[in-house]
């Protein structure tokens, strides 16, 4: 006779605990788990607007002002046309030497205009991590969903879209720009003036830092774009590196407020997807977060290089 006795196993009302407890510890745990990824996507996000202002602040110690703010949103980035008036291509493609992305700016350099129409699509559809906000989208390629064709490049259907914007001021200033780079050249075209403009980066921008006499620690360069949740967004629906728009720029008038992302469109406003509100480069590089419901003028006093009005 054995002494031996048979191994009990657990019951069914025991499973049931373990797995109700092992259900509340993952409750507990996820939260905290997922605050701890999106505290790093906001670093991520600061660190990555902080080296865009440092980008724009070596462009202008370099080429004697800030990138430009190109043409309109149906040019690109040339080559061959250096950074400032005459280049048809945003801030984003101006300071892509200053963000170790130099072969890129100088994509087909030399060559004819059709093999820079077809290297143009090429660079638009490069990502580049420092244009990026993790915390609204993986860093990657998203369908182009402009209405405009670009004049001097081929369609691509991917491409990278930046999650900031350029201070383009507090007043709305847009100009398509000429039909054709000749048109550029000859006179033919008759540019918008921007002789009001009150930001940095507009069409045809060539601001120094000097210009900035509102103080660079009190003047935004550049911060996160407001976006649709879902949906056709006109201020995120091309690419990074056009001219002058509402992809690559925002504004800080009253009536713009800084605003979480949304079910309603939004395409001139700041804002980001964080919930608190949205990070922003000053002109003096330092970043800072700016709160969705900071008083209306003083957002748009940040936006104003040199309107002379004090910040309290």
């Amino acid at each position: 006779m054995t002494n031996a006795q048979q191994s009990r196993g657990f019951t069914l009302v025991e499973l049931l605990v373990v797995i109700a407890i092992i259900g509340i510890l993952v409750a507990l745990l996820l939260p905290a788990v997922q605050s701890a990824r999106e505290a790093a996507r906001r670093a991520s996000c600061q660190n990555n607007l902080r080296q865009v202002a440092i980008a724009m602040h070596s462009h202008n110690d370099a080429q004697g002002h800030l990138p430009s703010g190109g043409w309109g949103y149906v040019w690109t980035g040339d080559a061959d046309r250096g950074s400032g008036r005459r280049q048809p291509g945003g801030w984003a493609f101006c300071i892509l030497p200053y963000l170790e992305q130099t072969s890129l700016n100088q994509l087909g350099r030399g060559a004819s205009e059709q093999q820079k129409r077809v290297l143009a699509a090429e660079v638009a559809s490069t990502p580049i991590a420092s244009l990026n906000c993790p915390s609204r989208r993986a860093l990657g390629l998203y369908p182009y969903g402009g209405s405009h064709e670009v004049r001097n490049a081929e369609p691509a259907e991917m491409v990278f879209k930046t999650d900031y914007g350029a201070n383009a001021g507090d007043l709305v200033i847009g100009d398509l720009g000429p039909e054709t780079l000749a048109d550029a050249e000859n006179g033919v075209y008759d540019w918008k003036n921007t002789a009001d403009a009150t930001g940095i980066f507009y069409p045809r921008s060539e601001i120094r830092l000097a210009r900035i006499t509102d103080g660079t620690s009190d003047t935004y360069l550049v911060g996160e774009k407001r976006c649709l949740i879902e949906g056709s967004d006109w201020g995120d629906d091309q690419h990074a590196f056009l001219g002058h728009g509402n992809d690559t720029a925002r504004y800080t008038s009253l009536d713009l407020p800084p605003a979480v992302d949304g079910q309603t469109a939004g395409h001139k406003q700041f804002g980001s997807s964080h919930t608190a509100g949205c990070y922003f480069a000053f002109a003096d590089s330092s970043v800072r977060l700016i709160a969705y419901d900071i008083d209306p003028e003083i957002h748009r006093r940040y936006g104003n290089r040199s309107d002379g009005l004090l910040l309290e």
